[in-house]
């Protein structure tokens, strides 16, 4: 494996967050985002966002860029000091033009650019990472691996000109169908248990190659070992208002689970 030499660590003290489902009855990921700008959560030198960070955001809607601004705005600034990966999920998608390309820093008198927020659209995913100590991980929102029609199904969704076409249609009628997906999404029931989640995650999990699986989407805050695999999937941060932080014992990847109340 190769081409895992080349990926990203994760570094300790960096942040785990999914599913936080962002709508004008939550803001807790508004929240976070200011307590982190403001310094009130110590600064981590990277997040990772798993996908469905907002209850309904395209890159090509006018209507969602107005609705989280702030959120967006937040972003872009934190990402000025921290590397923050951005996944897409089922609910955030083509998200790229929301978000700054590059970002300039010097390193030992070296003019260095990366990616300000890196997003990782669903055909990316999983994506490869290692600890510090060198396992191998794979990160992703979760809903991948998916049956021929669905999975096509769903990337027709996701196609710009199908965007840009709604977009318009949605402007015509003052953005009425955004208004009520949004409304619609509101009712959404997202604290859900799945009685047999490991076995259903069984066959999922054969589609990974890496020691270690992270992923969201599913709600359920689980974790466990399996096909030589450790599987995390983080609990769905609208429901618990939690993160996670990283630490390392003895190289180790651990994930300290941390409230937004309390920081």
């Amino acid at each position: 494996m190769s081409e895992y030499l080349y990926a990203p660590v994760i570094k300790e003290g960096a942040i785990f967050l999914a599913d936080a489902h962002e709508n004008i009855n939550r803001d807790g990921f508004l929240k976070f985002l200011r307590a982190v700008d403001s310094g009130e959560i110590k600064e981590p030198p990277q997040i990772f966002l798993l996908g469905d960070i907002f209850d309904f955001l395209t890159g090509e809607g006018e209507y969602t860029r107005e609705f989280y601004a702030e959120h967006l705005s937040l972003l872009n600034k934190i990402s000025q000091k921290v590397e923050i990966f951005y996944f897409e999920g089922n609910h955030d998608f083509r998200l790229s033009n929301l978000f700054n390309k590059t970002r300039d820093f010097w390193d030992k008198g070296e003019r260095l650019s990366f990616e300000g927020v890196k997003v990782y659209d669903i055909c990316t995913q999983p994506v490869k990472f290692r600890t510090i100590g060198g396992e191998h991980i794979q990160i992703a929102h979760g809903d991948i691996f998916l049956p021929f029609i669905d999975k096509y199904a769903l990337r027709f969704l996701r196609l710009r000109w199908f965007l840009k076409f709604m977009n318009a249609l949605d402007k015509i009628l003052d953005f009425k169908i955004s208004k009520a997906i949004l409304a619609k999404l509101t009712k959404k029931n997202l604290h859900y248990k799945i009685s047999n989640f490991k076995e259903l995650m069984s066959k999922h999990l054969q589609g990974f190659d890496a020691s270690i699986v992270i992923e969201g989407h599913y709600h359920q805050g689980e974790l466990f070992d399996i096909y030589d695999r450790f599987y995390i999937n983080l609990p769905c941060f609208a429901c618990e208002q939690s993160y996670f932080v990283v630490e390392y014992a003895q190289q180790k990847l651990n994930l300290l689970k941390m409230s937004l109340k309390g920081h």
